[in-house]
């Protein structure tokens, strides 16, 4: 597997997990649920990108200083 795939499959996950916090945040937002469960919604959906988001920094600089790592500054 090289590093282009990785990073698609990472890229797409990512996005679901975005797409489907924006849909949370909308539902939440509409008020879908009759007051029940918008609070709960609009809370998960904003976790739910702010914990997907996070993961992929992380994550991009975990890869860069494995595979990337010889110790030079990345910025030039």
């Amino acid at each position: 597997m090289t590093s282009n795939d990785r990073w698609r499959i990472r890229r797409r996950l990512i996005f679901g997990a975005v797409g489907f916090g924006a849909l949370m945040i909308t539902a939440g937002g509409a008020g879908l649920f009759a007051a029940l469960f918008t609070d709960a919604l609009i809370y998960g959906g904003v976790t739910i990108i702010t914990g997907a988001i996070s993961a992929y920094a992380g994550f991009a600089t975990y890869d860069d200083v494995k595979y990337n790592g010889s110790g030079e500054n990345p910025d030039g």
